[in-house]
């Protein structure tokens, strides 16, 4: 550092042409690397605030690739002004520590035991999921009739990943994994399961595995038959992960080793991974255990809510018993409708009703007795008192009548979110009922085209904002589920796995509706008020707007990146004059981009000040913007003579003149009355512009030839840089833009960014936007083409300079867009 700090010093004393060379190739790449920050912490941005969630991951890389950006930067500043910034460094690499810890996934073990009974599972067992371990303290702590088994630890899918060197191929498959696209949930879950189940599952957990369930064999003396489960970290706890993973059934000991593999490559399921992504844990933070438990010949099975799921606030009276006959699988993937036992909450619970149940000769025909509804009801009392909350239970009767609890976990009740009471009345003369039969599966109102899923209609092709028309309710259709404003399927039940999803998610469901397919029509605008089992021709405002706030909009995702996001984007250098301006004030990433812009650009002009006729020249103009330019071959037809002024009759660049024509449109008003940024009070701006200094701090500057500008313009807090070539070959004329940044809220940031969406897209551009970062892109146009288009962009600047703090919805951004393209180009505010 030395060395390159005395080199770089000597160069300025005996060779300043050359240094001068330099400087603007670190000051171009300084530009360059800059762009590409302002463009990754939009993407970091978006991850964020935008609808569709990304795996932490691929966050984790985006973070990564941005902290090695900035990195840049500063080393382009050191070699721009040596020796001045050293301690900036200091701060990038505390900042990227603080962000990689937030970021760092969970430690994990892979060491024995790599299988435990159930026998031995204690409340502080952290090595298996709470499907094994609840059941484990059903059978310890309460003698419970709970199928004997083991469970394979999560030490062992650890050891699994880890033997196999899977960690990094699937993290790498994580990162470019799209939520919101149902293809890259396919084939982001295809090439990673395709890697677990040809794995080899190492010889010391294949032996425990085979040992444990020759241990349980032993107790028989049929061939044992086993029930092959997930239980996986965060399942079935606060997270539900409901239908996700994958259950083997009737599996022998042939059958074991391939069984469980099976089982731990269904963590990567596309339903598994949307739902794990939405709520932002971790992949490491959802280790596969595995319950094995011997087989239950059902001849009768289903689900016991401890309350009701949907009940209206304060505790539910009942317990809420579904049955079915057979396997419980048909109920849980919402394949049946079943018989409902209503009984009372109490240690000894009387049964109230049965409904759905089949009626021959006045006589009601019971899948179970009442009985075992009544020792259903009782356990379910127990389990509730015990783990101290509302249960979701499966159970099952065998062929001899014994009953068996096979799951317990805690209710998912519906908060008051959608709750409205009395709820608003309707006018069914605008909006007929057209369907009120079947039962609430989960709370909410909600309005859109009606979707009748089919061959025709497959479910990965529903239209965002649809309402979904079913016959079933498989796990898999939760892939879909951000999509929805409701759901109305023909059979179903509020017991199956994707209604537990819909209540978490916030999407209302009707189930068990029969003729729903035959009533509603493809594409017809229908609502769906699922609190009064209703659905409505039409589009009914009155209860969609009263309909309450989405239970994920402060979800687990967003806590667990606000504090990763507070070392990255928060901007609080906001006045280079002030003498807080120092590395020592930078508490983001952003403010050491902003430090590190600011002082490049100051080293870079520093000896272009006016006078000095070297390097940068002022230009001398009516508009109240401070303007440098610096010319690299043909910008200007001549030099001005030292102390003169640079005007525009001197500049030559082509596309330099198209712009500055549109932003001296007389139309675009710079006088408007002072504007005051009550956020940021250190500065009044005039009209959005900044008060004119004498240094560098507000100016804006470009960089010129005859045919080529690369400008960087401020307008208060928001930038533009502009790269333009406009010459005689059309294939290679391009005009470049990116817009960041300004004065308001998010929100107003966001509607202005949309105007300049529609107006750029109407103008020919092709259009990205992220965040509060739009970018720009127009090609292969000639030079009097482009120079139109570019005066429509010099237009578009001058009128959109304080527009963030004028538009306040999406109508206000319409409105706008057409005013333009009828020649208006202020919108201050002021008629």
């Amino acid at each position: 550092m030395i060395k390159k700090l005395f080199q770089q010093l000597s160069y300025k004393v005996f060779a300043p042409g050359f240094v001068l060379r330099n400087k603007y190739e670190a000051f171009k790449e300084l530009l360059t690397h800059d762009s590409s920050c302002h463009e990754l912490m939009a993407w970091i941005q978006d991850a964020y605030h935008g609808p569709s969630k990304m795996d932490l991951a691929g966050v984790a890389h985006l973070c990564e690739i941005f902290s090695q950006k900035v990195a840049l930067m500063i080393d382009c500043l050191n070699r721009l002004a040596p020796g001045d910034y050293v301690t900036l460094i200091d701060y990038h690499r505390k900042f990227d520590f603080y962000i990689r810890f937030l970021l760092a996934p969970p430690p994990f073990d892979t060491s024995p035991p790599f299988t435990l009974g159930l026998d031995q599972v204690q409340p502080k067992t952290d090595t298996i999921g709470n499907k094994g371990k609840n059941l484990g303290l059903i059978e310890n702590r309460l003698n419970g009739p709970v199928p004997p088994g083991f469970i394979i630890t999560t030490n062992s899918y650890h050891y699994f990943i880890e033997y196999n060197d899977l960690r990094e191929p699937i993290r790498d498959l994580l990162t470019g994994l799209d939520i919101e696209v149902p293809d890259s949930l396919r084939r982001t879950s295809e090439r990673i399961k395709r890697r677990i189940l040809n794995g080899e599952v190492p010889e010391p957990i294949e032996t425990e595995i085979l040992h444990s369930f020759q241990n349980l064999q032993e107790k028989y003396d049929e061939p044992l038959r086993v029930a092959v489960r997930s239980s996986a970290a965060c399942e079935d706890g606060e997270f539900s992960f409901a239908g996700q993973y994958l259950t083997r059934i009737n599996v022998d000991k042939s059958d074991l080793i391939d069984s469980y593999r099976q089982v731990l490559a269904s963590k990567y399921s596309p339903e598994a991974l949307f739902y794990r992504v939405s709520y932002g844990l971790f992949d490491e933070e959802t280790p596969m255990s595995v319950l094995v438990l011997k087989m239950v010949d059902s001849v009768a099975s289903g689900v016991l809510y401890t309350q009701s799921p949907v009940n209206h606030g304060g505790v539910d009276e009942f317990q809420h018993l579904h049955v079915i006959s057979g396997q419980g699988e048909m109920l849980v993937s919402g394949r049946t409708k079943p018989d409902i036992y209503t009984l009372s909450r109490s240690a000894e619970p009387e049964l109230i009703d049965i409904s759905g149940a089949e009626q021959i000769s006045l006589k009601t025909v019971s899948i179970i007795s009442d009985e075992i509804a009544r020792s259903l009801g009782r356990w379910g009392h127990r389990l509730e008192q015990f783990f101290g909350a509302p249960q979701d239970i499966e159970w099952a009767v065998d062929d001899d009548g014994k009953l068996f609890l096979l799951q317990t976990r805690p209710l998912q009740v519906e908060t008051e979110i959608h709750q409205v009471d009395p709820p608003p009345e309707v006018d069914q003369d605008l909006h007929p009922i057209i369907l009120a039969e079947g039962r609430q599966g989960a709370k909410g109102c909600g309005s859109g085209p009606a979707y009748l899923v089919s061959p025709d209609n497959p479910v990965d092709k529903v239209p965002q904002g649809a309402i979904l028309v079913t016959e079933n309710t498989p796990p898999e259709y939760v892939q879909v589920m951000n999509r929805l404003s409701g759901v109305v399927a023909e059979k179903s039940s509020t017991a199956c796995h994707f209604a537990t999803i819909a209540r978490e998610f916030g999407v209302p469901l009707l189930v068990g509706c029969p003729d729903a397919a035959r009533i509603l029509k493809n594409r017809q605008q229908v609502t769906i008020d699922a609190n009064q089992v209703k659905v409505y021709e039409g589009n009914v405002e009155a209860l969609t707007q009263a309909d309450g706030s989405h239970p994920l909009e402060e979800s687990h995702y967003h806590q667990r990146l606000g504090p990763m996001l507070s070392f990255i984007a928060p901007l609080k250098l906001v006045d280079p004059t002030s003498k807080q301006f120092v590395p020592e004030s930078c508490r983001s990433m952003h403010d050491i981009i902003r430090f590190v812009h600011e002082k490049g650009v100051q080293s870079m002009f520093m000896e272009a000040k006016p006078g000095t006729g070297r390097g940068a020249i002022k230009l001398s103009s009516d508009l109240p913007l401070e303007m440098y330019l610096f010319n690299v071959g043909g910008g200007f037809s001549r030099i001005p003579q030292k102390g003169a002024a640079l005007t525009l009759d001197l500049i030559t660049c082509t596309p330099f003149l198209a712009v500055w024509k549109g932003l001296s449109h007389p139309d675009v008003r710079w006088k408007n009355k002072p504007f005051d940024w009550d956020s940021y009070d250190k500065i009044v701006m005039s009209g959005g512009i900044a008060p004119k200094q004498d240094d560098f701090q507000f100016s804006s500057y470009g960089v010129v030839s005859t045919d080529y500008l690369h400008l960087n313009m401020r307008f208060g807090y928001h930038f533009t840089i502009l790269d333009i070539l406009c010459g005689d070959v059309a294939s290679a004329n391009y005009c470049m833009l990116r817009f960041a940044g300004g004065g308001a809220d998010f929100e107003g940031r966001s509607l202005r960014l949309e105007f300049l969406s529609r107006v750029f897209l109407q103008l020919g551009f092709t259009v990205q936007k992220k965040a509060d970062l739009l970018e720009a892109r127009l090609a292969d146009m000639d030079e009097p083409s482009l120079a139109k288009k570019l005066d429509m962009v010099g237009r578009l600047l001058g009128a959109t300079k304080i527009m963030d703090m004028v538009l306040h919805d999406e109508e206000m951004v319409d409105k706008c867009v057409h005013e333009f393209f009828n020649g208006r180009y202020h919108f201050s505010g002021e008629e």
